[in-house]
């Protein structure tokens, strides 16, 4: 007969050893290239959203789509609110594509009914494009708002504000290839800093006055100035607007992803999106170097 030998104790332990090495070794790559595969997919999404806003200007005069509210977040009229998202979704009718791969809160995961405003408020024919509006207002395609869709304060009756948003024309846009439309963006940050509730469908640049402290954004209509969140805050490194809206949800949050009104998107540091702007809190810094500057139409 034959003796049977079965592992030893020593045996088993190696094997389990080069097992834990190679899992070691390898569930980093499996992670990295998750990640890769994530931000890659994000770029796509960037680059979809583009393409249907471009398509939107061929119909529309070479006009940018419009971000516009008067306070009620509603589209029913005659309060006429709107987003680039609702704009731009006949053109694409996808709008699974309006939230980062990486961002914990996907469109299925987003109050789309009652933020900001439940479609059931509203008339049954204008439901389904109450609830696009409220899932835009939370994409995380936010827009380039104080450059590419101005909002001033017009003085009404009696002295009443109301925001009077000003289009962007496409002749406007002196270098399209270096003007950032949108880049990916976050909704609010919890007292830690963690990201939460999406993204955002409008963002402030981190500059907007040059050395001689003249603004550098379009004309606005009204009489009182330009109205938005204030530009970025470094000072305030946990708040939702550190970087004016703009979040880095990519390789360890210090990238964003970037898309310019040629058309063309980019993953880039926070750092390269400041370039040319000595970055202060609530726009108190200045445009340094207009020829690296990315924000303005120019």
């Amino acid at each position: 007969m034959r003796n049977r030998r079965a592992f030893t104790l020593i045996e088993l332990l190696v094997v389990i050893a080069i097992i834990a090495i190679l899992a070691a070794i390898l569930f980093p790559v499996f992670a990295q290239a998750k990640q890769a595969a994530k931000k890659t997919a994000a770029i796509s999404n960037h680059k979809q959203l583009m393409l249907a806003v471009i398509q939107y200007m061929a119909d529309n005069d070479d006009t940018y789509p419009m971000t516009s509210s008067d306070g009620t977040y509603r589209i029913v009229p005659p309060n006429n609110d709107t987003n680039v998202q609702l704009s731009a979704h006949p053109y694409m009718k996808n709008k699974d594509i309006w939230a980062d791969p990486m961002d914990a809160a996907g469109i299925a995961e987003r109050d789309t009914d009652g933020t900001p405003y439940p479609s059931a408020s509203v008339p049954a024919n204008f439901r389904a494009q109450q609830l696009l509006y409220n899932l835009g207002l939370k994409s995380d395609f936010g827009v380039n708002t104080q450059y590419y869709c101005v909002w001033g304060y017009l003085c009404g009756a009696n002295n009443a504000v109301v925001f009077q948003p000003v289009p962007t024309l496409a002749s406007q846009v002196g270098a399209p290839a270096d003007s950032i439309y949108a880049t990916s963006s976050v909704w609010d940050r919890s007292s830690n800093g963690a990201p939460h509730g999406g993204g955002n469908w409008a963002l402030d640049p981190p500059c907007v006055l040059d050395l001689a402290g003249v603004d550098t954004r379009p004309p606005r209509t009204g009489c009182l100035g330009y109205w938005w969140f204030g530009g970025w805050n470094p000072g305030s490194p946990n708040a939702w607007n550190v970087y004016g809206g703009t979040w880095p949800w990519h390789t360890s949050n210090v990238n964003a992803i970037a898309t310019f009104a040629d058309g063309h998107v980019r993953v880039m540091r926070i750092s390269a999106l400041a370039a040319g702007c000595d970055v202060r809190n609530g726009w108190t810094g200045r445009i340094t170097d207009p020829s690296k500057y990315l924000w303005d139409l120019n």
